[in-house]
C-alpha cells in the first residue's frame, strides 16, 4: 500500500492510535514536510510531540513536522466565510437562532465540513509535496465521519453543499490523495473490529487505500524443547508461558489481517512504561519504511 498524501489514522479505543500518529509523522518528517493534523479532542498526539496548542494556529514539534488542532466550530466559521463573503454577515448568521435551528436539522454538517477541510489541505499538501497526517476519531466515530458525504447528498440534492459532497467521495476514493491505517493490538476483538472496520470502508464508502498497524507485536522468544525445560522453574515458567501467549496471539492477528486483504506493518512491545521522542522517532521510521510512498 502506498501511503498517500492525507494518511487517516483510526482505530479501535486503546490500541495506540496517537501514538501511530506521532510515530508516523515523526517518520515521515524525516524526509518530508509533514502537517499532524490533530482531531482528538485530548491532543493526545500533540503532546506525545510535547507540542501545546493554544488554539492560535500550527505548532512546530521539529523543523520539518507542524502540529495543529482542527474544531469543528472554527470550520463551521471559515464555511461561512468562504460563501458569505461579508464578514460581519457571516457572524450574524453563526449567532442567529435561525442558523441554530438549520444546523441541528443537518445532522452531520460538522464532521462534513471537517472532511471538506481535510480535502482542501491535502490538495495543498500535493502541492506541496508535503504529508498529511490526521490523528482521527477511533473508528466508530471516524466511520459516521467518513459516511456523512451521502447524507449531505440525500439531504442537498442540488447546490454547493451537494457538488461539495460529490468532491468528497471522490477525494475519500482516490488512493493518491486518501489513505486509512487502522491501529490494532493482538487482541481478538481489536482484531474483528479491524476487519469490520476494513469491509465497511471499502464495500460502502468505496475506500480502497486501507493499512493496518499491528502495535504491541511479539515474536516469539522460546521454542517447544525451552518451554518444556522452564516448566520445572515456576516463576520462570509463567513468564514464559505469558510471553509465549502473546507471540500467538501477534501470529493469530497477522494472519487473519492479511486473510482480510488488509497490509499490515508491525510495531514491537517496547515492554517500558512511557514512550519518549527517541522511541517514537523509532517506529515512525518502522511505519514509515514498512509502507511505500508516493513522490
Amino acid at each position: 500500500m502506498k501511503l498517500a498524501r492525507l494518511v487517516f489514522v483510526t482505530g479501535k479505543g486503546g490500541t495506540g492510535k496517537s501514538t501511530v500518529s506521532a510515530a508516523l509523522a515523526l517518520g515521515l518528517a524525516r524526509g518530508y514536510d509533514v502537517t499532524l493534523a490533530d482531531l482528538d479532542q485530548k491532543l493526545s498526539a500533540a503532546r506525545l510531540l510535547g507540542v501545546e496548542l493554544n488554539g492560535s494556529g500550527p505548532a512546530r514539534a521539529s523543523s520539518r513536522l507542524e502540529v495543529m488542532a482542527l474544531d469543528s466550530r472554527r470550520e463551521l466559521e471559515a464555511f461561512l466565510e468562504r460563501i458569505v463573503p461579508l464578514k460581519a454577515i457571516s457572524r450574524r448568521m453563526l449567532r442567529s437562532r435561525t442558523f441554530g435551528y438549520v444546523s441541528a436539522a443537518l445532522p452531520g454538517l460538522d464532521a462534513f465540513l471537517m472532511l471538506e477541510r481535510l480535502r482542501l489541505m491535502a490538495g495543498e499538501s500535493a502541492r506541496q509535496g508535503r504529508y498529511l497526517v490526521v490523528d482521527a476519531p477511533a473508528s466508530g466515530n471516524a466511520l459516521e465521519m467518513l459516511s456523512v458525504a451521502r447524507g449531505v447528498k440525500g439531504i442537498a440534492p442540488l447546490g454547493t453543499l451537494n457538488r461539495l459532497a460529490s468532491e468528497v467521495e471522490s477525494f475519500l476514493a482516490d488512493p493518491a490523495r486518501f489513505c486509512v491505517l487502522l491501529t490494532v493490538t493482538p487482541e481478538e476483538m481489536a482484531i474483528r473490529e479491524a476487519i469490520e472496520t476494513a469491509v465497511h470502508l471499502r464495500e460502502k464508502l468505496g475506500i480502497s487505500s486501507i493499512g493496518a498497524v499491528l502495535n504491541g507485536a511479539v515474536p516469539p522468544l522460546f521454542d517447544a524443547a525451552e518451554l518444556a525445560a522452564l516448566s520445572a522453574i515456576e516463576e520462570h515458567a509463567r513468564l514464559a508461558l505469558r510471553r509465549d501467549a502473546l507471540a500467538r496471539h501477534t501470529a493469530n492477528a497477522r494472519e487473519q489481517l492479511a486473510a482480510g486483504g488488509v497490509q499490515v506493518v508491525e510495531l514491537p512491545m517496547l515492554f517500558r512504561p512511557a514512550l519518549g521522542k527517541a522511541e517514537l522517532r523509532s517506529l515512525g521510521l518502522r511505519l514509515a519504511e514498512g509502507f511505500t510512498r508516493h513522490t
